[in-house]
């Protein structure tokens, strides 16, 4: 009896439910398919600027990156261009952590590995058959970002994040340098696997600018500085060489001697050494060639010359060979009006520097006087040169006339008086 009326209100309810449902259908279809809407590509692209994560500060650079060494990996940002006619295209890319790129309209390629001229020549064969009369062009815009990790004799071991463009020295320093007691001349980079890629001298980088021993780094790779083997002590002023210690030379505080432990490597010749350390600096050397004074295990230590034998051996390990160092001042002593220390001036002679100290006092000797160099000391003439470091030591004029002419001139005037009367 009711059932005709429940069957209208539900067809009335249908008809009212099934426009608006088509009209939510038609409008979520419309959305998706509405070329004014941001792509997937862009949306994609669009998130990964707006990601702090993927926020990257420009990396700095040391110069032109080479196009034929550069090897891309994931993360490398490029940029795809596309050149031809009126013609324009660009896509700015990333290589993805399977070491791919997206390439539109071409698809996947693999680059992880390849140089930049490889990827860009296997990128135009790619997109040939799409842009049969375009020129393409692959360029690297921002290098990439990984870990690495500094191992080893390190003030701060641990992980690091570094660029492509950093080399090995780099995060050396970023983690705080070496340690006392590190090696800077075998310094091992490792890959991911721990094997061996190079090993590298750190010293022959700073001291001669040789990048061939300061390579690259490459993701995921350790850096591991081993302790000291083979080193001496050396001492002395070596121009590639900074920092001192203050020693006392005698009972005057004099110029402060400079102090290193520096490793040698097996085959190297004491000459090798001082010519990666730069010296010693025969300006600063004492007189009559390099002096060495030498010490070890059972050993006395004594200055030796420093000989072609010595300079073409294998240096002892653990000796300490010191190189004295001139001192910068000529002092000026004994009976002189103005005794003192003076600035040491190149080709003075011993008259210059009694001049300056205003020549000998009423009690100075006005022939003899002494040079005192090192341990020894000599009589000296007013045309001798003199060095830095030395001591120009005028003594006392003698007075015998005061005990032997005295008496005498007495005894003469007696006479004379005693003859007169």
């Amino acid at each position: 009896m009711y059932s005709g009326p429940k069957k209208l209100w539900g067809a009335l309810l249908v008809l009212l439910v099934l426009p608006v449902a088509a009209s939510r259908m038609e409008a979520q279809t419309k959305n998706l398919f509405d070329s004014s809407r941001p792509s997937l590509a862009e949306q994609q692209a669009a998130l990964q600027k707006s990601s702090p994560a993927a926020v990257r500060e420009r990396i700095p650079l040391e110069g032109k990156i080479d196009r034929s060494s550069y090897r891309l990996g994931p993360g490398d940002e490029v940029d795809v261009s596309i050149w031809g006619g009126e013609l324009y295209e660009s896509h700015h890319l990333f290589v993805s952590p399977e070491g791919r790129l997206l390439v539109p309209p071409a698809g996947p390629l693999e680059v992880d590995g390849m140089t930049l001229e490889e990827a860009e020549s296997r990128l135009i064969r790619l997109m040939s058959e799409y842009y049969a009369e375009a020129r393409i062009t692959l360029t690297l815009v921002n290098p990439r970002v990984f870990r690495v990790f500094a191992v080893g004799a390190l003030h701060r071991p641990g992980s690091y994040f570094m660029s492509a463009v950093d080399r090995v020295g780099a995060l050396v320093d970023e983690a705080g340098g070496v340690k006392p007691g590190g090696s800077r001349r075998r310094v091992r980079l490792l890959d991911g696997d721990r094997r061996l890629l190079k090993t590298v001298d750190l010293m022959q980088y700073s001291m001669k600018g040789d990048l061939e021993q300061n390579p690259l780094l490459v993701d995921g790779c350790i850096v591991e500085v081993p302790p000291l083997d083979n080193y001496v002590l050396l001492r002395g002023s070596f121009t590639n060489l900074s920092g001192s210690d203050s020693v006392d030379l005698g009972e005057r505080q004099r110029d402060q001697i400079n102090e290193f432990v520096v490793e040698y490597l097996p085959g190297e010749t004491m000459g090798d050494l001082l010519g990666l350390v730069g010296g010693p600096d025969i300006v600063e050397t004492v007189a009559g060639g390099w002096l060495a004074a030498g010490e070890g295990p059972g050993k006395t230590r004594g200055r030796v010359p420093l000989t072609r034998e010595l300079i073409e051996g294998s240096p002892e390990k653990g000796a300490v060979y010191e190189f004295p160092v001139r001192n910068k001042w000529v002092f000026v002593s004994g009976s002189v009006n103005q005794p003192g220390r003076f600035i040491y001036q190149p080709g003075w002679t011993v008259g210059d520097y009694l001049a300056m100290a205003g020549g000998p006092g009423n009690n100075g000797s006005g022939k003899a006087c002494y040079l005192r160099r090192l341990d020894s000391q000599a009589k000296c003439g007013a045309g001798d040169e003199v060095l830095p470091g030395d001591v120009i030591f005028v003594p006392q004029r003698s007075r015998f006339y005061e005990w032997a002419f005295g008496p005498l001139v007495t005894l003469v005037t007696g006479i004379i008086v005693l003859s007169n009367r």
